[in-house]
């Protein structure tokens, strides 16, 4: 970006477009005349009227563009808009972007807090992130220059550990349960799914040996695609895990319910994660266990890291790009699904003292 120089009679802007030259100059002396420059120059290259959108205008474009992109019931969109109304509107918002300085950006994230406590540092990550993009919407509409600079994560704020379950844990779960959601919970520590994953699936998703990962259920009961691209996918599931499947489909048909929800609500409607945390709650508290439901998929990235390559662990939980689509599957379904799905069960039959069954039992 080019800026005014004073000559000693006047504050100039040169510039070269096009092999023509461009000349901006004022002859008013100090700050005033500099920022005539400035002004007549930008208007130049921006076009008239650049940089005059405040921070919450330029914030809204970008939600808009984001909606049209991935949709208003997207994990993103969701996540965007409430940074942009908690965090980023009350304390910039009525300011020009292009007024809003590097200081000024890391100020904020300096000093973001959540209602009761401060943010975790995965959440600033998160603000940092999303303030990226805004500026970098922002300055695709000749609204605001780049960032001059890197904004840093402030020392000092809480790194949540992730929670994993011990071997002792692990089979007082999977110990029998009247708890509607208990088959979810010994899913879920089998397969490695996020909760709402599994929440999403239906009968039509099982084929044979594998589970197809077409939606996941948001907190909010939203359907939608997935944390991210690399949550639709395919994924081996060994004979527990089959056996949890079975059990389940079995029960909601002993209850009549008419239902494609395989992990579906007591009344057969799709599962919903409030309920779903309740009853994790009343499991915590009954068998001492550490953590969330989130948890379950921490414990299993955990046991199989030092049996299964890590590549295998992505394409299974959805770390990495697995496939380019449904058409294409990648390594994981040509034999080595096989082998995963085995290495599981044995991993998990060893820690359970070889004992692979697990109820399902009920409680409304």
């Amino acid at each position: 970006m080019h800026t005014p120089k004073w000559d000693g009679h006047r504050w100039r802007i040169r510039v070269m477009r096009e092999g023509k030259s461009y000349s901006f100059s004022s002859s008013v002396p100090g700050p005033k005349g500099r920022k005539e420059v400035q002004k007549k120059y930008d208007n130049w290259y921006y076009g008239e009227g650049s940089g005059e959108k405040s921070v919450l205008t330029v914030s809204k474009e970008f939600l808009e563009d984001v909606k049209a992109r991935r949709g208003e019931n997207s994990e993103a969109y969701i996540q965007y808009e409430r940074y942009i109304r908690l965090y980023i509107a009350p304390v910039l918002g009525s300011r020009k972007i292009c007024k809003v300085t590097l200081r000024d950006w890391q100020s904020l994230i300096n000093e973001a807090r959540g209602e009761k406590k401060p943010l975790s540092e995965k959440s600033l990550k998160s603000l940092r992130g999303i303030i990226m993009q805004i500026i970098k919407f922002g300055y695709q509409d000749y609204q605001c220059e780049l960032l001059r600079g890197d904004l840093y994560i402030p020392k000092g704020h809480y790194k949540k550990e992730k929670e994993v379950l011990q071997n002792d844990d692990v089979r007082r779960l999977l110990e029998p349960s009247e708890l509607w959601y208990h088959p979810l919970f010994s899913f879920l520590l089998l397969t490695g799914m996020r909760p709402g994953e599994a929440l999403g699936l239906t009968i039509d998703d099982i084929q044979k040996d594998r589970v197809v990962i077409r939606r996941s259920v948001s907190a909010s009961g939203r359907i939608t695609e997935g944390k991210n691209e690399n949550a639709r996918r395919m994924i081996p599931i060994g004979e527990l895990a089959k056996g949890i499947l079975r059990q389940t489909i079995t029960r909601n048909e002993a209850k009549n319910l008419r239902t494609k929800w395989i992990f579906c609500s007591p009344d057969g409607s799709m599962g919903n994660q409030s309920t779903m945390r309740n009853h994790w709650a009343i499991l915590k508290k009954e068998r001492n266990l550490p953590g969330t439901v989130y948890s379950l998929r921490h414990t299993f990235i955990s046991m199989m890291k030092n049996v299964l390559p890590e590549q295998s662990i992505k394409d299974v939980v959805g770390h990495s790009v697995s496939f380019d689509s449904f058409g294409t599957y990648g390594h994981i379904l040509d034999g080595e699904d096989r082998r995963v799905a085995s290495v599981i069960d044995l991993t998990f039959g060893q820690n359970l003292g070889q004992n692979e069954s697990v109820n399902d039992g009920q409680r409304n």
